[in-house]
């Protein structure tokens, strides 16, 4: 995997790219966003300038970074670029600083593309990030969870055959950084220089003579990938990692594959809180596995997938060799003999008010918006109810499911503890999913912040599954029902 030359990789990047969609390009001032904002600009010509907007994120942690906007906004006028500074405000926190930054950036940067009406936000990452990226998640090898673009799922092989089984998805976060990525269900993260080394794309903005601006965060060995980026670096060391990433990038891929087939065929969801899964399939065991720790992650609120020792549980209760219930991501898991099924565990549930006109995030589940002008909303468990109200949602399940089943499931499910007027107490939120006053969206913690586009077929299918729709699909991609319908 040599290096790209950056026009080579401008020029493919958009071939792909829709002719006459915007292109938002966070520029910070550093030489690789500089770079790819010269290169992108050179590439569409005067023609087609107008469809580039530059957006600078001042974070206000820096007194010198309100200075770097604005040379970056001068840089921009002095080509006719469009520019926009958008800015942090308000506490910043004392812990888990870079994070929220990160957050924060890419809220920012979402808000900006959103109001020029671009589908994409194109990122500078290249490809010493992608090493970079290896190196630090190669570092937590074995994890304990994982999440799309966050860190390792699992790390060597854990003992007996049936750990080994669990652990056929090892190194997922090994495969490295996806090309896009889309960020709250709602704007697409593009990077078009994975492959593009910093070296060569300082060599063109020095051959143009065009400065650039170091963030001293950079150069601060408190932070992880600083320490990475300086230590000594093996040119062949680099390339085998470069290796690894792409080919646990494809297993990944065809993993996800073979996953959306075995949801779509095998996978049943009653009324937005059981899943239900066939008993062991010999031929589809590893997915059986796949499915039961993606499905108890999504019905858990979880961001991230189980780790090691929880699929060699999975793997436990699939094969019989172990207990017939287990919990894991805040998830039961029950096998009983007409299947598996999975509810969320009656644990950890919140209470939660959600003030007037205002959206909020219960369990990790659902979004609920208070659609009422000037009254607050409070949402809990439907197990904390005394005197629950009969549920049509109880009423519209299957006969045939274990009725312990559902009533476990039920009580962990959202209501209206107390609400505006009309509203009874003890209502499923379910049953009012849509109105003048509340709306129920429910919400996946693994897909809904960051997904990698390698993983849009699964969502897809989970979405269908869950009865929403899919996915907005990616700006550099081939339709992926058409794509679906080759493979």
């Amino acid at each position: 995997m040599s290096d790209v030359c950056p026009e080579s990789a401008i020029e493919d990047f958009l071939q792909r790219f829709g002719e006459t969609d915007k292109l938002c390009v966070a520029v910070s001032g550093g030489s690789d966003s500089l770079a790819l904002l010269h290169l992108l600009h050179h590439h569409l010509g005067t023609r087609h300038s107008k469809r580039l907007t530059a957006v600078t994120v001042d974070h206000g942690l820096r007194a010198a970074s309100a200075g770097e906007a604005e040379a970056v906004a001068q840089f921009c006028r002095s080509r006719g670029i469009d520019h926009r500074t958008m800015t942090w405000v308000g506490p910043k926190p004392a812990n888990g600083l870079q994070d929220a930054a990160r957050n924060a950036r890419y809220e920012l940067l979402c808000e900006a593309a959103r109001s020029l009406g671009a589908k994409a936000i194109v990122t500078a990452h290249s490809r010493d990030d992608q090493i970079e990226t290896f190196a630090m998640r190669q570092a937590r090898v074995p994890g304990p969870e994982t999440g799309p673009e966050t860190g390792p799922e699992i790390g060597p092989e854990i003992g007996p055959e049936i750990g080994k089984a669990a652990a056929k998805g090892a190194g997922r976060g090994l495969a490295g950084m996806a090309e896009a990525v889309l960020y709250r269900r709602q704007c697409w993260i593009l990077r078009p220089l994975l492959r593009v080394s910093r070296a060569a794309l300082r060599s063109r903005l020095a051959a143009a003579s065009i400065a650039w601006s170091d963030d001293p965060s950079n150069v601060d060995r408190r932070f992880e990938r600083v320490r990475i980026r300086m230590r000594d670096h093996d040119v062949q060391a680099d390339e085998q990692m470069l290796q690894t990433m792409a080919a646990r990038g494809e297993v990944r891929r065809r993993q996800a594959e073979t996953l959306a087939r075995f949801l779509r065929g095998n996978v049943v969801i009653h009324g937005d809180m059981i899943a239900q899964l066939p008993l062991a399939l010999s031929a589809h065991c590893d997915d059986l596995q796949r499915a039961i720790g993606l499905l108890a992650a999504l019905l858990g609120g979880r961001a991230y997938l189980p780790g090691a020792s929880a699929r060699d549980q999975i793997a436990r209760l699939v094969s019989g060799a172990g207990p017939a219930r287990i919990n894991l991501s805040r998830c039961v898991i029950d096998r009983r003999a007409k299947g598996i099924f999975l509810y969320r565990e009656m644990r950890a549930l919140p209470t939660l008010q959600v003030a007037p006109d205002c959206q909020a995030l219960w369990d990790e589940r659902y979004c609920i918006t208070n659609r009422h002008p000037s009254l607050p909303l409070v949402v809990g468990p439907f197990a904390r109810n005394q005197h629950p109200s009969r549920s049509e949602l109880i009423e519209n399940l299957p006969a045939e499911l274990p009725r312990g089943v559902v009533s476990r499931a039920i009580k962990a499910q959202p209501a209206i503890l107390a609400g505006h007027d009309g509203m009874s107490t003890g209502q499923l939120c379910q049953g009012i999913k849509s109105s003048d006053e509340l709306s129920l969206l429910r919400y996946f913690a693994h897909f809904d912040l960051f997904l990698p586009e390698f993983e849009c077929n699964v969502a897809d299918i989970c979405a269908t599954l869950f009865g929403l729709p899919p996915y907005p699909q990616s700006p550099l991609s081939m339709n992926r029902h058409e794509k679906w319908q080759t493979n």
